[in-house]
């Protein structure tokens, strides 16, 4: 099936996705410890995410998918994240890996859209091992990558790989790849981001996307479509997938320490934790951290949609102000986190008290490799000072 043939739905507006993503939250709640303990999430909750079409917000409108902006991604990821971290980590990835497929060479995209334009793809992206044989017509790939979170549900996968230039992504479908079931971690279990491995695979040169065209903002697919973010270096828009669903997380987490100490006493004192001075002004602090994020988040978001429009990469120091600002939206989301666990008290421990959960998922989310803020803060820092950027 050709992108021309695929029947094109009215398209939803943000409104009604970040409806349909509220009308979900009740059911992710009661599913979240179950999420965890399988170390994936359900073949309910997935269906529940194709049924409402969040995986097409960014897909090309030629293959089906709403072709609407990251503004609306974001905001339907941080709902989502609100319920379940797990959920929302794992939307964000089918979000944002269909964008990623409209990057893709339009051979590649016929063929990854083929039999149903509700697809959905995981990536991986760090090898233990690899290696990869150019050939006629392609390469031969094989290899063991790390993190491919959501892989249980994917039709295909996109694998990056070191070339000559650096971190090319390679597609290839699910048929030619060994899911390991190794996903034992104290958070974001539920992503089920288990290990890949690849066995002398042929990859077609048309599932290639070249890194220097990444950064360029002149791949294939991007020009194909013209989709405005695509004029722009990949990384711009690809470091704000996953703060909306730290800030969803933590949104979460202070309506559960808030619901958790209604009625609660000092052990000691008798006293209602909801009266106690010192817990207003930490929900406070927390709730407007959280506000502040959403803000930042909001405010670069409007910013990438402008300079795609425009046609217009920013500066490198504008362009690194973004990233930074992401870095650090994930480090404030840690911080709210761990405040808000000390506040909560040592009944927030128990496995059956979502919290804890939060908490988990949470820590386990600011270490992501694109969110270090030490590395953002001090590539910002030299730019400010006109030094080069340092080599690593």
């Amino acid at each position: 099936m050709t992108s021309n043939q695929l029947h094109v739905a009215k398209i939803p507006d943000q409104a009604e996705l970040i409806s349909r993503a509220h009308a979900l939250l009740p059911i992710l709640k009661e599913r979240a410890r179950q999420a965890e303990q399988n170390r994936r999430l359900s073949e309910e909750t997935v269906a529940e995410f194709r049924a409402a079409g969040f995986h097409k917000i960014l897909q090309p409108r030629a293959y089906g998918g709403f072709g609407l902006g990251f503004d609306t991604a974001a905001e339907v990821i941080r709902t989502l994240a609100t319920a379940c971290g797990s959920s929302g980590w794992v939307a964000n990835l089918f979000i944002v890996h269909n964008w990623q497929m409209g990057l893709f060479p339009i051979e590649a995209q016929d063929e990854y859209w083929a039999d149903r334009s509700d697809q959905v793809c995981s990536t991986a992206s760090f090898a233990t091992q690899s290696e990869m044989k150019e050939v006629d017509g392609g390469f031969r790939l094989t290899g063991h990558w790390k993190f491919s979170s959501g892989c249980d549900f994917a039709g295909w996968f996109i694998i990056l790989k070191p070339s000559s230039t650096s971190m090319d992504w390679l597609l290839v479908p699910r048929s030619d790849v060994t899911i390991v079931d190794d996903w034992f971690v104290s958070g974001l279990s539920g992503t089920g981001s288990k290990d890949l491995i690849l066995e002398d695979v042929f990859v077609p040169q048309h599932r290639r996307v070249s890194i220097l065209d990444l950064v360029a903002g002149t791949t294939p697919g991007g020009k194909a479509h013209g989709i405005p973010l695509a004029r722009l270096p990949f990384v711009l828009p690809a470091v704000w997938g996953i703060p909306p669903a730290l800030i969803g997380m933590a949104n979460g987490m202070a309506d559960a320490v808030q619901q958790t100490l209604i009625g609660k006493k000092a052990l000691f004192s008798g006293e209602l934790q909801s009266e106690r001075v010192a817990n207003q002004i930490k929900l406070a602090e927390a709730l407007t951290d959280i506000h502040a994020a959403e803000l930042i988040m909001r405010h670069r978001l409007a910013e990438l949609q402008s300079w795609g429009d425009n046609g217009a990469p920013p500066s490198q120091l504008e362009a690194l102000s973004s990233q930074r600002d992401a870095s650090y939206v994930a480090r404030l989301m840690g911080k709210v986190a761990n405040n808000l666990a000390l506040m909560s008290g040592a009944t927030s421990i128990n496995l059956s008290n979502p919290i804890q959960r939060y908490q988990r998922d949470i820590n386990a989310g600011v270490t992501h490799v694109s969110l270090i803020w030490e590395e953002a803060a001090e590539n910002y820092g030299r730019a400010l000072w006109e030094l080069p950027p340092k080599r690593r």
